[in-house]
């Protein structure tokens, strides 16, 4: 859907203004946006320990384990002032994972 929005908008700028007054153009007006996106991918990795019973195990002490997990990967983002830049890639759409290497 960002693309179409954003797309639409593209398209929305490059009509002439005659065009632009007509009622289609105005509809696709209402829903043509341009925004930007940073979208940080925090997964919960599983532990070595974890069998099977991770799906399905939400005892006080996993939960906890979880919490501090996603506590942990979401510092570790922060930590890169990119995440908190506007999106500028053409698409104003950025994707950052942070997990295996840390980069």
């Amino acid at each position: 859907m960002h693309k179409v929005e954003y797309s639409v908008a593209t398209l929305l700028d490059q009509l002439p203004e005659e065009f632009k007054q007509s009622e289609e153009a105005k509809f696709l007006a209402a829903i043509a946006q341009r925004h930007a996106y940073n979208l940080v991918h925090l997964i919960y990795r599983p532990r070595g320990f974890e069998g099977d019973s991770k799906d399905y195990e939400f005892s006080r002490l996993s939960m906890a384990e979880h919490w501090r997990s996603g506590y942990y990967d979401a510092m570790h983002a922060l930590r890169h002032p990119e995440v908190l830049e506007r999106a500028g890639n053409g698409d104003e759409i950025t994707i950052f994972d942070f997990a295996g290497d840390g980069a």
